[in-house]
């Protein structure tokens, strides 16, 4: 008897371990809303309910896009910029956000030495102060632009809706 009682506490230890190691077969870094441990905290219900993709959005490698001829499209979804990574050359910029998504985006430019997953947040958005402008609230569906006069340096641009930033609405946008 003595044998089933510490098999049954090891048996159950060990069927905890195989579910928790199961998971996405993706070897990219992922969290889920579960709450389990080691992952991020569960988000707000309207953006499960929209669609939301937990999965966290690794940052931006490889070769940033070459923006040419002063205007670049940049696609807005649930909850993801593409391209998230840019450059442009000094002087007027208009960005056509489109949002090919069915939630309202927005897309904020800011002027930062801040990396774009490290912007500080309070209460689901980042602060504005040092926006440079934007691209307004859009329908999923819709498109607008927005043509920016930029120095430069290094901006990044976000969704601000609440929750949006967080979700991996972000990306770099470096003017030479």
């Amino acid at each position: 008897m003595r044998t089933h009682r510490t098999l049954v506490p090891a048996v159950l230890v060990a069927g905890a371990l195989a579910v928790a190691g199961c998971g996405s077969d993706d070897s990219s870094t992922t969290s889920t809303s579960s709450g389990s441990a080691g992952t991020t905290p569960a988000r707000t219900t309207d953006h499960a309910a929209a669609g939301h993709d937990t999965t966290a959005v690794p940052a931006s490698g490889g070769t940033p896009t070459a923006v040419k001829g002063g205007k670049v499209t940049i696609d807005a979804s649930e909850f993801k910029f593409a391209p998230t990574s840019m450059t442009a050359k000094a002087g007027k910029l208009t960005i056509e956000m489109n949002n090919i998504g069915k939630v309202e985006h927005e897309l904020v430019l800011l002027k930062t030495t801040q990396k774009a997953d490290g912007l500080k947040v309070t209460g689901g958005r980042v602060s504005e102060d040092d926006s440079v402008g934007e691209v307004s609230e859009t329908a999923g569906g819709k498109a607008k632009s927005h043509t920016f006069t930029l120095k430069p340096g290094t901006y990044v641009y976000v969704c601000n809706i609440p929750g949006h930033y967080m979700d991996g609405m972000r990306g770099t946008l470096v003017v030479q």
